[in-house]
């Protein structure tokens, strides 16, 4: 398993930082702002990115999110929706490489990003389907805080 790349979750309790899904998505939309930065400021240009950065952005947030819900199927949802984006952004690369902004080597390295994406979005979809079907719960973990944190016992 790839090491955590981000330093702010080093020696912290599980969250969708550690996902390595949420890394990559984070990655590919970093590779993108920096690509498009580049842009001329024609208005052609300027609405591809803003619509690439858009959608790039998107997986990332909504596999936040999904991580965020309680139930299987809002996660589910929200892992469906960073799909599409995904898709999408794949889409808004090959409108860059048509329309002169980026190379081909550049558009292939960042399908691949997307590729990736899709198919680990994809694996993680099934995955939740599966758990749905099979009945099984999932659970947030346990608080580290109990109400005598809170309160006295005497006050029950």
């Amino acid at each position: 398993m790839e090491k955590n790349q981000e330093p702010r979750t080093q020696n912290q309790r599980y969250s969708y930082r550690n996902l390595l899904l949420w890394q990559k998505a984070q990655d590919l939309t970093l590779e993108i702002i920096k690509i498009v930065a580049q842009l001329p400021r024609d208005p052609a240009a300027q609405v591809i990115a803003r619509q690439i950065v858009a959608s790039s952005s998107s997986v990332g947030a909504n596999v936040a999110e999904g991580h965020g819900r309680f139930t299987l199927p809002a996660h589910r949802n929200h892992l469906s929706i960073a799909k599409g984006s995904a898709c999408e952004t794949d889409g808004w690369l090959d409108l860059l490489r048509r329309a002169g902004y980026a190379d081909s080597e550049v558009e292939q390295r960042l399908h691949a990003s997307c590729d990736e994406l899709i198919r680990m979005l994809t694996a993680k979809i099934l995955q939740l389907e599966r758990l749905e079907q099979s009945k099984k719960r999932v659970r947030e973990e346990p608080s580290p805080y109990s109400v005598e944190d809170y309160a006295s016992p005497s006050r029950f």
